[in-house]
């Protein structure tokens, strides 16, 4: 008797064992899609962004391929966008485009996707890489949609990118030049000339290319920048430099 009251404590103790090694998952309340959609979006309106986050992932977990389904992609685009997690919120923008390519909201993803690339910008000493692709995107946007309501603003973030974009070029041609490095630097400028030569704020960028220019004595092209310099910006202060 004592012998089996051991081995019916010793199993005992295995499956107990056992048993609290096992990871008990809570099951999730069965609601309908449009209560899950309904709590997110309220749940995003009032910025609780981590339970909304959670609300519309039901809606597709629970509820896949159903219209309120469909929404929750695009909000969940927007819950992100509003932590500032850019790149998970062009994921679902483009998982919305790529799922509804007809759908009327796919104006608004595309938007939020370049909105995305612009809001990732780094400062101009920095990668400028989300500015160009801010750039592109923008550009695109507006050659699909030229009458959207949010032309006039995408004008207004063009501007602003691509002057930081010229900011960071022409940070790294000074690093260069100073470093003496003239040749790369006339690379960069180089690049600089073909992208920004129309735009109305390039007086410095002139300024440099003629004195870099200068530096690799290559004296006519010089001065063509110099002139263009004098001939665009009278009365710049780069202008007043030229010898």
């Amino acid at each position: 008797m004592k012998k089996v009251l051991m081995i019916f404590v010793f199993s005992g103790l295995l499956l107990s064992g056992c048993s609290s090694h096992k990871k008990i998952v809570p099951t999730e309340e069965e609601k309908t899609a449009y209560e899950w959609y309904n709590e997110g979006i309220q749940e995003y309106v009032n910025h609780d962004y981590d339970e909304a986050k959670h609300s519309l992932e039901m809606v597709n977990e629970q509820h896949p391929g159903s219209v309120y389904s469909k929404r929750a992609y695009l909000a969940l685009g927007d819950v992100y966008f509003a932590k500032g997690e850019y790149i998970l919120a062009r994921d679902y923008y483009s998982k919305f485009i790529k799922l509804y390519p007809t759908d009327s909201d796919v104006m608004y993803a595309k938007y939020m996707i370049a909105m995305s690339y612009y809001k990732s910008r780094n400062g101009y000493k920095l990668d400028a890489t989300p500015a160009k692709q801010a750039i592109k995107h923008f550009l695109n946007f507006l050659h699909e949609y030229p009458n959207s309501p949010y032309t006039q603003k995408i004008y207004t973030y063009l501007s602003i990118s691509a002057q930081e974009v010229y900011k960071h070029e022409l940070f790294v041609a000074k690093f260069y030049e100073n470093l003496d490095h003239f040749k790369a630097a006339k690379n960069r400028l180089d690049y600089m000339y073909r992208h920004f030569r129309d735009v109305n704020f390039n007086d410095e960028m002139l300024f440099m290319m003629g004195s870099v220019y200068l530096k690799l004595g290559k004296k006519k092209e010089a001065e063509e920048f110099f002139k263009e310099l004098k001939n665009r910006y009278p009365h710049s202060e780069y202008t007043k430099k030229i010898h």
